[in-house]
């Protein structure tokens, strides 16, 4: 059976021929891998073989220790495991028994009509138009499928950008780096300026104008903050099952 996600999955080619990095990080399931890897609580239960407050979590994800996202990916088939969509597919055509029917064919799937067979046919083709026209015209101005909407173990919480979330965790390593080590710490504007978050931000925040360099400086840590407490939230999310953070 083919395996079907709602969201763009990693692509990494052949191991003669691999693709670069970017195929990885344009899927969230890549991200969601990476954000749970900066989970200090997730770390000390794989050092404890599953064990503590996220064993559960331990027993979908595994040992996410090593950092080659391809092997986590492959390894028990973890991707397909839980992240691809476990519905049944709809097909046209008509079910001879009720036990054809699957519970995940809701109204929102498929339309079911009974249809008499002693019925005139031009009244069954005038019924069954308007039945469509009426299904159709209810379902107009709704959103295409959400991630909300999906039957994988772990379905996507929220929309999301794969360079937001690739942004948010490059400035969180680089405050997460200056908190354990000192030596390293940079200012909130300095993350900014290294990440690159802000062409002009990052341009004025060494200009000799004071004013100027003031504004950008204030600029970038104001977004630099922003985006620490959203990975810090995601983070928080991943430890309970949920990417991106709601």
């Amino acid at each position: 059976m083919k395996v079907h996600f709602l969201a763009p999955h990693p692509l990494f080619g052949r191991k003669t021929a691999p693709l670069p990095l970017k195929e990885q990080e344009r899927s969230p399931y890549y991200w969601w891998w990476a954000y749970l890897r900066r989970s200090e609580a997730y770390i000390k239960c794989c050092e404890k073989g599953g064990k503590g407050p996220l064993a559960t979590i331990y027993a979908d994800f595994g040992d996410v220790r090593e950092d080659d996202f391809r092997k986590w990916w492959t390894t028990g088939d973890h991707g397909a495991e839980l992240f691809a969509e476990q519905r049944q597919a709809v097909k046209f055509g008509q079910l001879k028994d009720a036990a054809e029917w699957h519970p995940d064919w809701t109204a929102e799937r498929a339309l079911v009509i009974a249809i008499p067979l002693n019925m005139n046919k031009r009244l069954i083709k005038a019924g069954v138009s308007k039945l469509l026209d009426s299904h159709i015209q209810s379902r107009r101005g709704r959103k295409a499928l959400r991630d909300a909407d999906s039957s994988a173990l772990y379905p996507l919480a929220r929309n999301y950008t794969a360079q937001n979330l690739k942004t948010a965790l490059a400035v969180y390593d680089l405050w997460h780096t200056g908190k354990v080590n000192p030596e390293e710490k940079l200012y909130y504007w300095e993350i900014g300026v290294k990440v690159g978050l802000n062409r002009l931000s990052v341009k004025d925040a060494k200009s000799s104008d004071k004013l100027a360099r003031y504004e950008a400086r204030n600029r970038l840590n104001a977004t630099v903050l922003r985006y620490i407490k959203e990975a810090q939230k995601i983070i928080e999310g991943v430890e309970l099952g949920e990417f991106p953070a709601v």
